[in-house]
């Protein structure tokens, strides 16, 4: 019988913690992301993402956990794919580009945000005046060491019970508050897992988002409160801080040598705390898995073992009881049968890698923030054929528009069609996209855009996007529908 190598691989703490240049020039890569274009129409399926996933990813939540209050509304796919055959109808080169991502998304499988509870009443009519925000106050802290421990194996040959009955007291549940009528209603929750005794905890940003109270459930059923300690929406990352002794961090392991076909856990909370504790098992598929999630690019580790609603903020674990990462999402369906229902999908698990989270763990800690420079919009590019089809002109059309945001303050507005930034004609998306990701907070993004026909100026300058928040104004773009 094969035995598991057992050696110890855990990574130095300096080796996660980068330095805040080093950190910033990472943070580069990861920039909002934006929506993509009607490029020109493609005659057959791509081998690739289709362009029109990047449209949907900023309607759709892929976020397996339960978010809470994150606004995003849950769609049904039903109707998503009778809107593209509205979009068909009227163009079939973008209607048939985001058929294509539907199916290049994994085979038209998207899990959707789960909710439970009773929830907030709907909001008041709000204006779409830009409101000043209050300046953010960020608490810095020193670095904790990150003191777990590599289980102890006592069997080689299967060493999953060791591992789990070693690390199972780390592996925490998240809850999330609303404050309805003076009182706390939960909303949602999600997993967690302690990486420091001091107690600091890490799971999703999706999980927390938009809770008025985060609460932690541990493995011997008591709740207590939590301080958010930060967030970066972007890699999809939050930390926590409990004020509990006697903690049971986990190792961190190293996810950069992990290969595809290596054994690994999962442990979380699917469905709540019903089913708090569950464990799974499988193998590594993937290790570097680019996935499109909220309107965002990350890379990824696919993993078979099974992820279900609630795991998110989880870890998965290594042979050696080691965490190599974040457990984030999962894609539930795989296309339709020829009289059109959904074919599930199994096996299909997403982690963020934790030499990356941890990145971002050290930020938030040290800093209270991870800096995320965006202008708060998402972008369809609109080439030669579909401005002709459509009777607009070419440019990079803005799909929607952040409440608050950079974007919003400027004076941008849903379907201006961006037609020049600092002095360079806006051919194609991909091309403006790279020239934003070379901008910090505070530099200034000069355009010109057309709105109804008339040519505007419009200076931008970036700012965070960790402090823009989710709302849009506006709605979103009607013009290629």
């Amino acid at each position: 019988m094969e035995e598991f190598n057992t050696t110890n691989n855990t990574q130095e703490q300096g080796e996660y913690c980068e330095s805040s240049k080093a950190a910033e020039d990472t943070a580069r890569e990861q920039r909002e992301y934006y929506a993509p274009g009607a490029e020109k129409p493609r005659r057959e399926k791509s081998k690739g993402n289709g362009a029109g996933g990047y449209v949907l990813t900023g309607v759709l939540c892929l976020l397996l956990g339960i978010a809470i209050g994150s606004g995003i509304t849950a769609l049904a796919l039903s109707g998503i794919k009778q809107a593209v055959g509205s979009i068909e109808e009227k163009a079939p080169s973008i209607g048939q580009d985001i058929e294509d991502a539907l199916e290049d998304f994994f085979g038209d499988g998207f899990d959707f945000e789960w909710r439970h509870g009773n929830q907030k009443p709907a909001q008041q009519e709000q204006s779409d005046e830009y409101q000043e925000q209050e300046a953010r106050e960020y608490i810095t802290r020193e670095l904790p060491e990150f003191d777990g421990v590599q289980p102890v194996i006592t069997d080689t040959a299967n060493p999953a019970p060791d591992i789990v009955e070693q690390v199972f007291d780390g592996v925490v549940g998240i809850n999330t508050y609303s404050e309805y009528q003076g009182e706390f209603v939960q909303d949602g929750y999600g997993s967690g897992f302690v990486v420091a005794s001091e107690g600091y905890i890490v799971t999703n940003a999706h999980v927390i988002r938009g809770g008025d109270k985060i609460t932690v459930t541990f493995s011997d059923q008591e709740e207590v409160d939590a301080e958010v300690v930060g967030s970066d929406s972007t890699l999809d990352v939050a930390v926590l801080k409990v004020e509990k002794s006697g903690l049971t961090p986990l190792a961190l392991g190293d996810s950069d040598p992990v290969r595809v076909g290596e054994f690994t856990i999962a442990i979380g909370n699917p469905s709540g705390t019903e089913l708090a504790g569950t464990t799974t098992f499988g193998i590594i598929s993937a290790t570097a898995r680019s996935i499109h999630l909220d309107g965002r690019v990350n890379n990824f580790i696919q993993t078979d073992a099974a992820i279900n609603p609630g795991n998110s903020g989880g870890p998965l674990l290594n042979m050696r009881g080691e965490v190599i990462g974040i457990t984030t999402a999962k894609n539930i369906y795989a296309g339709y049968d020829e009289y059109g229902n959904s074919i599930s999908a199994e096996g299909l698990g997403f982690a963020i890698p934790i030499n990356e989270a941890m990145n971002v763990v050290c930020q938030l800690i040290e800093n209270g923030r991870m800096i995320r420079p965006g202008m708060g919009i998402q972008v369809i590019g609109v080439d030669a054929e579909s401005a002709e089809y459509y009777g607009i002109p070419e440019g990079i059309l803005i799909y929607s528009v952040t409440r608050n945001g950079s974007a919003h303050k400027a004076g941008l507005k849903v379907d201006d069609i961006i037609v020049e930034y600092d002095g360079i004609a806006a051919t194609t998306q991909d091309a403006f996209v790279e020239y934003v990701q070379t901008l910090s907070v505070g530099d200034v993004l000069h355009l010109t855009v057309n709105r109804s026909g008339e040519s505007v100026k419009v200076d931008v300058t970036m700012a965070d996007m960790n402090e823009m928040g989710d709302e849009l104004v506006g709605g979103t773009s009607k013009i290629l529908e």
